[in-house]
């Protein structure tokens, strides 16, 4: 009779360990889907940390081609104002030289100015005596060597005035050639000291331009190293997430809890009647491919709401989505919040449709709003689909 028994049961208990292994290979399947996921999400952030280690590199780089051209530009600045002083330094003496050379022209020009007025005076003198005065003076003589010496005498003199008027004439026109020359040199040299100053200024301004640019560079330095050092934070926090799951999966390939055939579809079941996280007006991209979700745009601090029952599987941030919470709601399905200012439930608890989560944000996707994807064993989801968007007003971007 209990052989009858056990041999009756025997077809129950099969079925039943068969269902209990078809759940543990689906459930086990979701984990793994999951689990390559966040494996590939972390690809992309190790991925993005290397570009921009490469990125902070190049800028370091040129960070030190400019400090050495800035050094470069400080020594010839330094060797342009040392020339700079060194031609105002012959600018000043050409300009004495200049001075010096038109007073002893002046006195020259007087020197000659008085020769030429005795000269005339003899002149004159010799005129108003005539031919009878001269022989007079000649006659005067008392004897032969007398008239001679008389005669020479008068000779030497207007030799003398010859002489001295030759070599005052040639001195004027050698100093008028002095200073001409020296006046073009004075010219030269005042231009030369012009250009050469506003070359320093140039160079003054273009070491300024440099050093502008150095400091934008450390700037963008400093901005690189604050993203590789948040998108190092989300890679420690996602690689906890993929070992959490790694650990989950090889869990479930030990021992998976049956999941009851009541609440197997309760998601699934929902679709096209959830309510959006938060109420505003829904944007759709014409891009699914690179854009797979919607945004909704609502006001900063708007409380954001679960779309559904389920547990909070990732409460962090990611880079290009800001702050992020997602769902896990069963079956596969989760739901991903992006672009939170904050939210309020930690990794692990269990959340009901409708109960608040945090509240909303700003970024990338939109100003002033938040950013939804809904997804299936890692499978991106038409969001539109889900939601029901009755009076709700659409915008396609």
């Amino acid at each position: 009779m209990r052989g009858k028994i056990l041999l009756a049961c025997l077809p129950v208990f099969l079925c039943g360990y068969l269902s209990f292994l078809s759940i543990s290979w689906a459930q086990n399947e979701i984990l793994d889907q999951e689990l390559s996921s966040k494996t590939q999400q972390l690809k992309s952030i190790e991925k993005a940390i290397s570009k921009k280690r490469s990125k902070k590199r190049r800028i370091a780089k040129t960070q030190q081609d400019i400090l050495s051209e800035i050094q470069g530009l400080d020594q010839r600045i330094a060797s342009q104002w040392e020339s700079l002083q060194q031609a105002k330094k012959d600018w000043t003496a050409a300009e004495l030289e200049l001075e010096k050379t038109s007073d002893e022209l002046e006195k020259t020009v007087r020197k000659i100015e008085f020769l030429k007025h005795h000269t005339e005076l003899r002149f004159n003198a010799f005129r108003q005596m005539g031919e009878v005065g001269l022989l007079n003076v000649f006659f005067a003589a008392q004897s032969l060597p007398d008239l001679l010496s008389r005669q020479e005498f008068l000779k030497m003199i207007l030799d003398e005035d010859r002489a001295k008027r030759k070599e005052y004439l040639e001195t004027i026109e050698n100093l008028s050639v002095k200073q001409a020359e020296l006046k073009k040199r004075q010219d030269l040299l005042k231009a030369m000291s012009e250009r050469m100053e506003k070359e320093s200024l140039l160079l003054e301004k273009r070491k300024g331009e440099k050093e502008e640019y150095l400091a934008t560079l450390k700037k963008e330095s400093r901005r690189y190293s604050a993203m590789i050092s948040q998108l190092q934070r989300a890679r420690k926090n996602l690689k906890k997430v993929v070992d959490e799951l790694a650990l989950k999966a090889k869990s479930a390939e030990r021992a998976v809890e049956p999941v009851s055939k009541e609440n197997q579809f309760d998601f699934r079941a929902q679709k096209g009647s959830l309510n959006l996280p938060a109420p505003g007006r829904v944007i759709s991209f014409k891009s699914r491919k690179k854009i797979p979700g919607i945004a909704v745009s609502c006001p900063w601090g708007t409380q954001i709401r679960a779309i559904f029952d389920g547990r909070v599987v990732y409460n962090d941030s990611l880079p290009g989505y800001g702050k992020v919470l997602i769902i896990d709601h069963g079956k596969g399905y989760m739901s991903m919040v992006a672009q939170g200012q904050s939210f309020s439930k930690d990794v692990g608890t269990e959340v009901a449709e409708g109960e608040v989560i945090g509240i909303s944000g700003g970024g990338p996707w939109i100003s002033e709003g938040i950013y939804i994807e809904i997804r299936q064993n890692g499978r991106q989801l038409r969001p539109l689909s889900w939601f029901d968007l009755r009076g709700i007003e659409i915008e396609k971007r």
